[in-house]
């Protein structure tokens, strides 16, 4: 995957480097600020060898992308997590004269490409976007009860015109990135993959293409820095009086660690 990005990006002309921890930092154009995208190029099926092969469902209205291994005769996942991601950052860099994108290893195995990658390439972004979430309506702006990005932002990206909400998401690159300090609003968006982490998995490519107009219309239409830093709020727990504790079996280390409460 990585090779196949870093010929696709030779062929665009786009100027690329690759940190020590194998993540791929591309830009395109010159500008004081810029749009930017990131993606995951690791999945969590297995190498695939003969007979799979990636197949289209004849429906015109939802076509949908699934994989299928021939001889075993079943279906296997296509790594839409986070291929359709990747996807959405090339289309972008084909269409749009000045754009950066990253590209993180080691995602699902606890982010650490992007736990390792340089902040200081998102120094002049505007925002951050990824293409990371199943389904096709969720943008993800908080985290644990932690805002990930601006009001201003939601605002002007107007995710209602194109059937998005907000939601509250799982980790990922972009939240690594805004606990690490990232100082631009980042979020989350779906890219029309279903069954994620499955032998099922597959795309609604109506889905992902949605996703890429979305993303097409923040970033012609947010020209502007959308600061935000993360908050974090102290964690407070709340502990209620047991007045028959003796009753109650030491079945775990809340029990040991608070003898007088529960």
């Amino acid at each position: 995957m990585m090779k196949f990005i870093r010929g696709r990006l030779d062929r665009l002309g786009v100027a690329h480097f690759t940190d020590h921890a194998g993540n791929i930092y591309a830009t395109k154009g010159r500008a004081q600020s810029y749009p930017c995208i990131v993606s995951h190029t690791d999945e969590v099926h297995n190498f695939r060898e003969t007979g799979f092969g990636v197949m289209q469902s004849k429906s015109k209205r939802n076509k949908i992308i699934f994989g299928f291994d021939c001889l075993k005769r079943r279906h296997c996942g296509i790594g839409a997590d986070d291929k359709n991601g990747i996807w959405i950052c090339l289309k972008s860099l084909e269409e749009f004269d000045t754009l950066k994108c990253v590209f993180f290893v080691g995602e699902e195995t606890g982010c650490t490409g992007s736990s390792q990658a340089d902040l200081q390439f998102f120094k002049n972004c505007r925002y951050v976007l990824q293409c990371d979430r199943k389904g096709n309506s969720d943008i993800v702006a908080s985290y644990c009860g932690t805002a990930l990005c601006s009001d201003e932002f939601l605002h002007d990206a107007k995710p209602e015109q194109f059937g998005y909400k907000q939601s509250e998401g799982l980790i990922t690159d972009v939240i690594m990135l805004k606990n690490r300090g990232l100082q631009v609003s980042g979020v989350n968006l779906s890219c029309g993959y279903y069954l994620p982490h499955t032998p099922n998995e597959f795309t609604c490519v109506e889905d992902l293409k949605k996703c890429f107009r979305f993303v097409r219309h923040i970033i012609k239409n947010c020209k502007k820095t959308y600061c935000h830093k993360v908050i974090k709020k102290p964690e407070i727990k709340y502990y209620k009086w047991q007045e028959h504790l003796s009753e109650i079996p030491y079945r775990n280390s809340l029990y040991r660690d608070y003898d007088f409460y529960f």
